[in-house]
């Protein structure tokens, strides 16, 4: 008799997906959680560099100095060596993170912020042409566009950032990550919407509009909110970077406690450390001896 008849009783059918053997779904989650530690590791490596380059850029200005930080030092490429530990730090990272949770959330985020940061590299070529000899003078015209394009992306990478870590972190024993995750973003929109304000304030407006140029002056309202979104930046990236460090550490810490439980589920030990534990007990001194 068919027992999914439409006469007999209706059993379930089986379900579409096979057996995951728990041994193979423990070390896939080993994996993301290395491939995790890493990607957040070169994240906030790029982030630390970062965000003492804005504190140092941020500490020039209040001292009335419009030399480069690499002119104050004393390094002609500082700033391309610096670039690109940021930008390509920070694309490095963010493709290790990329589609390493099953969430589906996790993968469109962390899709959306590769795809800015390839375009990050790609502003990084454009304004180092010159350096690395490929600039045809075909793309001067439009730098301000170019650096408005990379300040307006930053703002969305942050919050990002802020929110990959967050979760991560909350997932791994922190659930106050949550929490300041949020914080981080809302000071990424606070800090987005002064950064507008002061590129139409600073964007010379007349016809022909494009391409986009700078205004020669920017006033006393222009002077003041960049400082404005400069020291939000300062701020925001320093926080950033804290949650990146704390989701790396998370991670980090998730796989001690993955390998202690290993190593207390392992009740057959190998030779050479039941030899060991046998000359220890040999060793030992008796009772009343």
């Amino acid at each position: 008799m068919d027992l999914n008849s439409p006469m007999g009783s209706q059993f379930p059918e089986w379900p579409s997906d096979s057996w995951v053997d728990p041994e193979a779904e423990r070390n896939l989650l080993r994996q993301r959680l290395r491939r995790n530690r890493l990607g957040f590791s070169l994240l906030g490596l790029a982030l630390v560099v970062a965000s003492l380059s804005n504190l140092g850029h941020l500490i020039m200005i209040f001292r009335g100095q419009r030399l480069h930080l690499g002119a104050v030092l004393g390094l002609p490429y500082w700033d391309l060596v610096e670039s690109s530990v940021i930008v390509f730090g920070s694309l490095l990272g963010v493709a290790l993170l990329f589609g390493r949770w099953p969430d589906e959330s996790w993968r469109r985020r962390s899709g959306l912020l590769l795809l800015m940061c390839l375009v990050d590299s790609v502003l990084w070529a454009l304004e180092y042409a010159a350096e690395l000899g490929l600039r045809d003078g075909k793309f001067d015209q439009h730098e301000w566009f170019r650096i408005a394009l990379g300040t307006a992306l930053g703002w969305s990478e942050f919050a990002l950032m802020a929110s990959l870590a967050g979760d991560t972190a909350a997932d791994l024993g922190e659930p106050q990550a949550i929490d300041f995750a949020k914080a981080v973003r809302s000071l990424a929109t606070t800090g987005a919407m002064v950064w507008f304000m002061f590129f139409y304030i600073t964007t010379d407006w007349t016809w022909p509009v494009w391409p986009l140029r700078e205004r020669r002056g920017w006033g006393p309202n222009g002077l003041m909110l960049y400082l404005g979104w400069m020291v939000l930046c300062s701020i925001l990236c320093v926080q950033v970077t804290g949650l990146t460090l704390l989701a790396g550490r998370c991670c980090g810490r998730a796989l001690r406690e993955m390998a202690a439980e290993d190593r207390a589920a392992d009740v057959l030990p190998s030779r050479s450390e039941a030899g060991w534990e046998e000359l220890n007990r040999s060793s030992r001194p008796k009772r009343g001896a």
